[in-house]
């Protein structure tokens, strides 16, 4: 079945989707109720299981006690995800994520945390042979700190890859001096947005040229950065080598899970070029990490022709369908 991937601590949430044609502003509208399986940790579990035709992915964090958390858990088991270690938590609901989605592009997002916050160091140390044993380690930042540093450490200190997603960047001092100072050393590539490595760095993204100084910014901390740009594609940089993948022409009509898909999909393709190498993720071959930011990039275009979060997450023969056709185009570089 091939080396594992582990997704931890990751962020489990519903979406309560509300869409509706006014412009944003009225206090009061009608819309159309819709509701999605979400949470960046969730997203990409699904993603990397959808890319690896069997490959075991792992999942660890929390739920609530109520039917949003049965309705996520069975929603990531159908999707092949191993989720012996997402627990119910009897003390919070399942995270919740509110959308209201204007006529004019416009989003507003409320975010209740809910079980997400109440991971702890406990439920790493319960899936610690796991995060062991595995080939790569994905994180994010929507769980306590404290969690996602204890995983980090259990990651480096057994050679495990790690990488990053740094969603939900600290703002306070105390949190942000641990993060580069904790969590950072023991990234081995680090995979931000545009706004993430804008807060990261204070350069703001904008062409390929402050995307550019934005990752060499990052390089002063970890090995590796993939900064994804939305529909312009994505940039890999590690040392003197750069590489820019250009967004894909697709007809786009929902982003809400592209930057998840993206993620999932790109562990996944690292998985697998760390088990055709075996060699550290550091030292692969600057091809195959090339490879696999095209791998994801692929995933992610296929993402935003479909609504919802995990409803449109694609298959791995819908991906590399994708990729040979865009390489006939000779568009995919």
């Amino acid at each position: 079945m091939g080396a594992q991937i582990t997704i931890a601590p990751g962020s489990i949430n519903v979406d309560l989707i509300l869409r509706t044609d006014v412009r944003k502003g009225p206090k009061t509208f009608r819309g159309r109720y819709a509701e999605s399986q979400g949470g960046k940790g969730s997203n990409q579990a699904i993603a990397a299981c959808r890319a690896g035709n069997g490959r075991p992915v792992y999942l660890v964090g929390a739920v609530g006690l109520d039917r949003w958390g049965e309705q996520a858990l069975a929603a990531l088991r159908a999707a092949g995800v191993d989720t012996r270690f997402v627990r119910c938590d009897p003390t919070a609901p399942t995270g919740i994520v509110m959308e209201y989605l204007y006529g004019d592009g416009e989003v507003t997002i409320g975010l209740e945390p809910g079980a997400n916050d109440c991971v702890t160091v406990a439920d790493v140390e319960r899936a610690r042979p796991i995060i062991e044993s595995s080939a790569l380690l994905l994180g994010q930042l929507e769980t306590p700190l404290d969690a996602v540093e204890h995983t980090f450490r259990l990651a480096r200190s057994t050679g495990t890859a790690t990488c990053l997603d740094p969603s939900v960047v600290p703002v306070a001092d105390e949190q942000r001096r641990r993060l580069f100072d904790n969590i950072l050393p023991m990234v081995d590539l680090l995979a931000p947005n545009r706004s993430e490595s804008a807060e990261l760095t204070g350069v703001r993204v904008t062409d390929d040229g402050t995307a550019l100084e934005a990752a060499r910014r990052l390089l002063d901390h970890v090995p590796i950065v993939v900064l994804t740009r939305g529909a312009d594609g994505a940039l890999l940089v590690r040392g003197a080598q750069v590489h820019f993948v250009r967004g894909l022409d697709v007809d786009a009509m929902d982003g809400g899970a592209a930057g998840d898909t993206f993620r999932g999909a790109l562990a996944l393709a690292l998985a697998e070029a760390l088990e055709t190498h075996t060699r550290p993720l550091v030292d692969l071959p600057f091809a195959a990490l090339v490879d696999a930011v095209l791998f994801a990039n692929a995933a992610a275009a296929i993402c935003v022709t479909r609504p919802g979060a995990c409803p449109s997450i694609p298959q791995r023969d819908e991906i590399t369908a994708l990729l040979a056709s865009a390489t006939a185009r000779q568009d995919l570089r």
